[in-house]
């Protein structure tokens, strides 16, 4: 039967247990029956992934510092956080100072979470302006840079602030952690755990009872 997906697939065949898998198998994992043969419960359906190789524009952009997500990263890992701009050209800042450029030349950003900026309840102004505007700033210089102190996620909190122009609100590494970053974060390690288990084995699974959303 073996239907080629290059997306994570899942469907229930003779038990209510969720089969993950990227290829369909010719034989149930749990029972053993050739499923050309036999009905599934739940026919097989795509699991959207969250991480991508494109942003969005306006958008927080969050890769694992080192490794990729897919096969190396884990909860609690350092992570390197980005903007796009209007036209999804990258802004981010690092030991080399500030850098932009299109994801198809920029080679680091190939497996990464892109949220959108307008999960955020604040309207955020001028931003191509503002992030063009921090190529010159000295303190967004390459000597600048500190992994503590003026880091990645300094210099995203400052351009969404700067952007903030009309409103008496600050926001803080705090809150768009939170509000943002740990919700997506924990969602992507979840399904993370599934695709490896795939990766490792071919299928993958799920008691139904058991079962704790990947979607919520």
């Amino acid at each position: 039967m073996s239907s080629s997906s290059d997306t994570l697939l899942c469907f229930q065949h003779c038990e209510k247990v969720n089969i993950f898998c990227f290829t369909i198998p010719y034989n149930c994992p749990v029972c053993r029956s050739d499923l050309s043969r036999t009905d599934m419960t739940i026919p097989p359906f795509r699991i959207p992934s969250p991480l991508k190789c494109e942003p969005s524009n306006f958008s927080l952009l969050i890769k694992p510092t080192f490794g990729s997500f897919t096969r190396d990263f884990k909860q609690g890992d350092l992570l390197h956080i980005a903007l796009s701009n209007s036209k999804s050209v990258i802004f981010e800042f690092n030991e080399n100072g500030i850098s932009s450029s299109s994801t198809s030349s920029h080679l680091n950003w190939t497996n990464f979470l892109s949220i959108s900026l307008s999960v955020l309840p604040y309207k955020f102004e001028d931003l191509d302006e503002i992030l063009e505007s921090t190529k010159v700033m000295d303190i967004w210089a390459a000597d600048r840079y500190d992994d503590s102190f003026n880091n990645c996620f300094d210099y995203v909190i400052s351009v969404l602030n700067a952007s903030l122009q009309n409103s008496s609100f600050k926001l803080t590494k705090l809150q768009l952690t939170q509000d943002v970053i740990s919700p997506a974060i924990k969602k992507t390690v979840r399904l993370l755990s599934i695709i490896r288990n795939v990766l490792d084995n071919g299928f993958f699974l799920q008691s139904t009872h058991a079962e704790q959303s990947i979607s919520s």
